[in-house]
């Protein structure tokens, strides 16, 4: 196997790894919004929400990473010969 072949398979590797991780991440990160929201009237989640004022943005922040990363491998992966 020669460098040119070796890099090609990383390369496919990382993208079928991608393919798997990025949906799993997207519904943990959907659900844990979710909890966010709807667990409010829970003290425990309503105290951790206000000591932590910017968690619910840095989530959907992450949510849209998660999406446009899943999406660039999908366009890879039908771009590809």
């Amino acid at each position: 196997m020669n460098l040119s072949e070796f890099i090609q398979q990383l390369f496919n590797d990382i993208r079928d790894a991608a393919q798997i991780i990025a949906p799993i991440a997207a519904v943990i990160g959907f659900l844990g919004l979710g909890i966010m929201y709807m667990g409010s009237s829970w003290p425990l989640i309503s105290d951790w929400k206000k000591d932590n004022p910017k968690a619910a943005n840095q989530v959907v922040v992450g949510l849209l990473f998660v999406i446009f990363a899943s999406s660039v491998t999908t366009l890879v992966t039908f771009g590809a010969p």
